[in-house]
């Protein structure tokens, strides 16, 4: 499967890549996690899987609100199905596939719970927890309580304990017309589209279970692996500045944070890409776990040897030779084969 579609929309588009597609690359699964929901409904969440051989496994934990065939995740899905990784994705409840036809409210504990039920029971071995916004909060308390299985994390624009030091909830509230305000106020579950274009569930109870799991970054947190941070200072929806609260607060001496000077909350640009997989690609280098077999070969036949040197876009160059392998495939290859033949990269990108 080609990584790249070059199709654009309109005069003068970007590329547009297949990382946005809105479909899977395996099935949809559901874990049931033995037990109904508040409106009665058995309690489960969607999921897709790709098997692999290679370790550690690859998880990606959901942001606030945010579907598993988001961007972020499916660049990944594809890293892992070319590359041997096991690989995890899921909707949390009330989320995209995990919601019921019934369900009004969504539950931040469910959220965490879903996360456990996945790690514990959908993985195998350490996994590296990608994690997106609300997702990083979600992976800090997934460290602390499965220590063992946690390989690293990689936080993209981290949102931990947001809203509980601002007036998230208010300026929510303020968002909305007067009834449903009043009907927020007294203690209903409202499902409406946020500013930023996502729909949400607005509750007291979920601000609550928010409350409830505060964690406390004035003081050492209970994470004992390496940690990656990519933040843009133009995001508007958590400061970046709180990024280094977590970098002090993580125990393990290899937290680094990749700071963009542009860019905003979502991380959703070719650029966010590139630096998303270098970031991945280091923790994978730099802590390889014993029993790890070798990355499949990436098959080049005669004739592409022979054919003009192509590959990624010019600005990629600079990119780690692994990864240009691992991600890009055959592309990567071939870069290398014309590289050692003096030639040049001519891209249609």
């Amino acid at each position: 499967m080609s990584s790249v579609d070059t199709t654009t929309s309109g005069s003068g588009a970007a590329p547009k890549t297949s990382y946005f597609r809105k479909h899977n690359l395996s099935p949809t699964q559901y874990a049931y996690l033995g037990r109904l929901h508040r409106d009665g409904e058995p309690r489960r969440f969607a999921y897709c899987r790709i098997e692999g051989t290679r370790r550690p496994g690859i998880m990606y934990v959901p942001g606030y609100f945010s579907k598993m065939y988001i961007a972020k995740a499916n660049i990944i899905e594809e890293f892992c199905l070319r590359n041997g990784y096991p690989f995890l994705k899921y909707d949390a409840e009330g989320i995209g596939e995990s919601r019921t036809t019934q369900q009004r409210e969504v539950s931040f504990s469910a959220w965490f719970e879903d996360a456990c039920h996945a790690l514990e029971h959908l993985t195998t071995g350490p996994q590296i927890l990608v994690s997106s916004s609300n997702g990083a909060w979600m992976s800090l308390m997934l460290a602390a309580k499965y220590p063992e299985r946690v390989h690293s994390i990689l936080m993209l624009a981290p949102a931990v304990n947001h809203g509980l030091d601002d007036d998230l909830f208010e300026t929510l509230l303020q968002s909305l017309d007067p009834e449903t305000q009043a009907r927020v106020e007294a203690g209903e579950a409202v499902r409406f589209k946020a500013n930023w274009g996502v729909e949400v569930t607005c509750s007291k109870r979920f601000l609550q279970e928010m409350k409830d799991h505060r964690i406390d970054i004035d003081k050492p947190l209970g994470v004992q692996c390496p940690v990656r941070i990519i933040h843009a200072m133009e995001d508007d929806s958590v400061h970046w500045e709180n990024c280094l609260d977590l970098v002090r607060a993580v125990p393990h001496n290899d937290v680094r944070l990749y700071l963009k000077k542009r860019g905003n909350h979502r991380l959703m640009t070719e650029e966010d890409f590139h630096l998303q997989m270098v970031a991945l690609q280091e923790l994978l280098d730099k802590y390889p776990v014993p029993g790890d077999l070798p990355p499949p070969p990436a098959p080049v036949s005669k004739e592409e040897e022979k054919a003009p040197a192509s590959g990624p876009p010019r600005e990629m160059a600079a990119l780690p030779q692994s990864l240009m392998q691992n991600l890009f495939g055959e592309m990567g290859k071939r870069r290398s084969i014309a590289n050692k033949k003096g030639g040049t990269l001519k891209s249609k990108l």
